[in-house]
């Protein structure tokens, strides 16, 4: 339990004590190299040392929280950075807003968190009306706000309450929540976990694309377990959110079997400097791009990661068959690349080599993790024509797939010649032509969002089974696992296998259309969403839907030469 220390009374001089640290606190950015670290506050307000922070230590600490420097400041409540006009109107300001109570929904006491086939409310209730405007002061700190947490039918307990995210809190007007079940009460848990992640889906008007991302990966590789819930704060109803599991302790004790080991986050990062890239022995390069989030982990956890990265960066391609195996888990290595390539994650280790966790095991072997997964089947931004590939309404977006696509088993020969090979093909065809070839070339791929500087492939429909397999000063992971025949053709018969079954539209569409029965009346009213027209055709339009996206990309895939049924190990990797 935590430590609950006799509370002392805030009188006017003790406030006057916490009055003047606040410019203390203003100073006080993250330590040097640790660019993720939360805006540290909260031991400095907390005042009588019980833990919490209460209504009038929040408040002090909020007022540092708006002091402190540019780099760790987020926009104001209410705001959209693409929006300078005034702040749109907050559900619980509207008068007409759905309210709701815990009676008026279902529960389902018995039901496991993460059940696919429910979708529970989740009832917090914060002291005082300003809540929002105190998340958004207190996003990219170590505050939390205290909320009472109530699910089917019963009150869980006290727990911390948080906004999360990078683009998905800048941008949209609805904002995801970081629940820490266990925030007061170190045995308090909800179903027996400890975090909740509630998910806006920023730029997904389908709702689905990371909750179908995450429940296909499972089926294949530890990911993370994920559904839907209903958010209601105060009584007012904010709308369906993606509920997805934390990647923590308890994740890799349910899948490695030890609560032990090393968790490190990669952020989003443009570079593609934190996709295992060696950059020398300086921890310096290591700190900036890997987030940790394993308090007990040492500088030799570091070194170990550096020394991997070394691995990858120089051992022979001869001997990796031998090597690899005992720093990597190779088979779950290849099928979270074919997951990433084949569901065209925009934000994922082929585009930007980045949004991944990594989790070193107490034997000190590495294993790769997806998450952040609200930009595959093309993603949410750029379409199914994902960055770089062709946007939703164009005429090449539009157009139907050539011919061979739909004919996997065509022996298409290849042309002997240039010559041969353009001869009666129009410049749009022969432009198009000469960037599928670039994008498997090395150092090559697919630029634009993800792309930049880190030589992304892009998540496009169009982009290859072997995109970036020579590219190892930036995808070291995808160059050295498909330079050995075996790994490259196991790692084929895995994207084969998800083109084939997973991105079928016979079984894709039936988990895409049971959830739409399931969520289709929550989101007709969420007030942020509440546009049924808009919902449907993310899922099964003309273009620009889940549908449309999983077709063009099946079809692409299915024909392209590597993944023929005669493809084998001498595969060319530049085809």
């Amino acid at each position: 339990m935590k430590l609950n220390r006799p509370r002392v009374l805030l009188t006017s001089g003790i406030t006057l004590v916490i009055s003047t640290i606040i410019c203390t606190a203003i100073a006080q950015a993250p330590p040097d190299g640790s660019r993720f670290k939360d805006f540290l506050l909260h031991d400095q307000f907390d005042i009588d040392n019980d833990g919490r922070l209460d209504t009038e230590e929040r408040a002090q600490a909020r007022v540092a929280a708006s002091e402190r420097p540019a780099r760790g400041r987020r926009k104001g409540p209410g705001r959209n950075r693409r929006d300078a006009g005034e702040p749109v109107p907050r559900p619980e300001t509207l008068p007409d807003s759905l309210r709701l109570a815990s009676d008026d929904v279902s529960h389902y006491p018995e039901k496991d968190l993460y059940d696919r086939d429910i979708v529970r409310t989740v009832f917090f209730d914060i002291e005082g009306d300003d809540w929002h405007s105190e998340l958004s002061a207190f996003h990219g700190t170590d505050v939390e706000v205290p909320a009472q947490l109530t699910i089917d039918g019963k009150l869980v307990g006290e727990v911390g309450l948080s906004y999360r995210g990078n683009t998905s809190f800048d941008h949209p007007e609805k904002k995801s929540f970081g629940v820490s079940i266990d925030a007061y009460d170190d045995d308090l848990r909800l179903k027996g976990y400890r975090t909740l992640n509630l998910l806006n889906a920023n730029g997904d008007d389908s709702m689905m694309r990371e909750v179908l991302f995450s429940n296909i990966a499972e089926d294949h590789l530890p990911a993370p377990k994920a559904n839907f819930m209903k958010v209601v704060v105060n009584g007012v109803y904010l709308g369906v959110y993606g509920n997805v599991q934390q990647i923590n302790k308890d994740f890799t004790n349910e899948h490695w079997g030890s609560k032990e080991g090393v968790r490190w986050k990669v952020p989003p990062d443009f570079s593609g400097g934190g996709a295992l890239v060696y950059h020398g022995d300086d921890l310096a390069e290591y700190e900036d791009r890997y987030e940790l989030k394993t308090g007990s982990a040492s500088e030799g956890d570091w070194k170990d990661l550096i020394e991997f990265c070394r691995i990858l960066r120089e051992t022979p391609d001869e001997d990796l068959k031998a090597v690899l195996p005992r720093h990597l888990d190779i088979d779950e290595t290849l099928w979270f690349l074919a997951l990433d390539n084949v569901f065209m994650d925009s934000d994922g280790y082929y585009s930007r080599g980045s949004d991944y966790y990594i989790y070193k095991d107490p034997k000190n072997i590495f294993h790769l993790i997806h998450y952040d997964n609200n930009e595959t089947f093309g993603g949410s931004r750029g379409g199914p024509g994902g960055p770089g590939g062709p946007p939703p309404g164009s005429p090449e977006f539009d157009r139907e797939p050539p011919s061979h696509w739909s004919r996997p088993n065509l022996d298409r020969p290849r042309p002997r010649s240039s010559q041969d090979q353009n001869r009666g093909r129009s410049p749009r065809d022969e432009q198009r032509s000469m960037q599928e070839r670039r994008d498997d070339e090395p150092g090559r791929g697919r630029r634009g969002r993800g792309g930049r500087g880190g030589r992304g492939g892009g998540g496009g429909t169009t982009q290859s089974p072997l995109a970036l397999a020579n590219d190892i000063d930036t995808r070291p992971i995808i160059t050295r696992l498909l330079s050995v025949p075996e790994w490259r053709a196991r790692y084929l018969d895995h994207v084969r296998e998800l083109a084939e079954v997973d991105m079928d539209w016979a079984n894709l569409g039936k988990r895409v259309e049971d959830y739409r029965v399931l969520i289709i009346e929550d989101v007709v009213r969420d007030p942020f969403l509440g546009d049924r027209n808009r919902f449907t055709r993310q899922l099964d339009g003309e273009t620009g839907s889940l549908k449309s996206a999983s077709e063009l990309r099946r079809a692409f895939l299915l024909g392209h030469e590597s993944l023929r049924p005669k493809a084998s190990a001498d595969t060319d990797l530049t085809d």
